[in-house]
């Protein structure tokens, strides 16, 4: 067994929630016995505001042999932790195909998103899950911000550095959520176990009981190319008799506020 995470974030406004689902990732695996790194973006440095960044976690069950190596080469997990970042670039690259978990925060329909997806990238996927993130984590204050979070505790962020101790809990805000869809999507690590690593566990439990996956036939495609095989739904045993929080009407995709 052997999983690589590549999660997607705009650099330093949403900086710690990417940082916050890799480490919660990362630690839980440790936590069972199992190798696991968890690594910030060097190639991508010195991040800026809204600036794509990355946050690396790998972990199996063997000793990991390329811990130097920066980049996840193959990633099979990667979470969007903002929704236009699923039109900006490429990052199904190296995902080999039919095998790529994708979670993106959006209260859109699963559907509208995939429009932006390529089929060369359609391919790729296994598994295309949509999470209300923002509407299902704590609300905190009245900040205009899509991650409800002060801007002061940006500071606390930037403290927080690789290498450094979290200044902050780690696992609240918009990360819980995503962390739950994750964990119920992929079905590898056991609930609870990822659950003792996340901050605000409601709200991780929140984003397993709310959300939407589309699962790929690959074998049925004629062509090659990835084709749904059923309806968004929720479609792990953790998620029977719940209701997904409802979407806002699809607009056309924009980027978040930033100052």
């Amino acid at each position: 067994m052997y999983h690589e995470l590549t999660v997607w974030s705009r650099g330093i406004i949403m900086d710690k929630e990417a940082r916050d689902v890799s480490s919660c990732i990362a630690a839980a695996a440790r936590a069972l016995g199992l190798y696991a790194d968890n690594v910030s973006d060097y190639v991508d440095d010195p991040d800026r505001t809204n600036c794509l960044v990355r946050r690396y976690a790998r972990f199996g069950d063997s000793p990991i042999v390329d811990r130097f190596v920066y980049e996840n080469p193959r990633p099979d997990w990667v979470v969007l932790v903002e929704e236009t970042i699923v039109k900006a670039v490429n990052f199904l690259r190296g995902t080999p195909d039919g095998t790529g978990v994708l979670v993106v925060n959006s209260a859109r329909e699963p559907e509208y998103l995939l429009k932006f997806l390529p089929d060369s990238m359609k391919a790729k996927l296994a598994k295309f899950v949509v999470v209300d993130a923002v509407g299902l984590a704590d609300q905190q204050g009245s900040s205009p911000w899509m991650f409800v979070r002060d801007l002061g505790e940006l500071a606390y962020d930037r403290m927080s550095t690789e290498g450094a101790e979290e200044r902050l809990a780690i696992g609240m805000g918009i990360a819980a959520p995503l962390i739950g869809a994750l964990t119920a999507a992929t079905g590898v690590l056991p609930m609870d176990a990822v659950a003792e690593q996340v901050a605000d566990r409601d709200a991780m439990f929140r984003g397993v009981a709310h959300h939407r996956v589309i699962e790929f036939a690959h074998a049925a495609s004629p062509n090659g190319n990835a084709t749904p095989a059923s309806e968004p739904a929720l479609a792990t045993p953790e998620t029977a008799g719940t209701e997904p929080t409802a979407p806002t009407p699809a607009t056309p995709l924009s980027p978040a506020r930033h100052p």
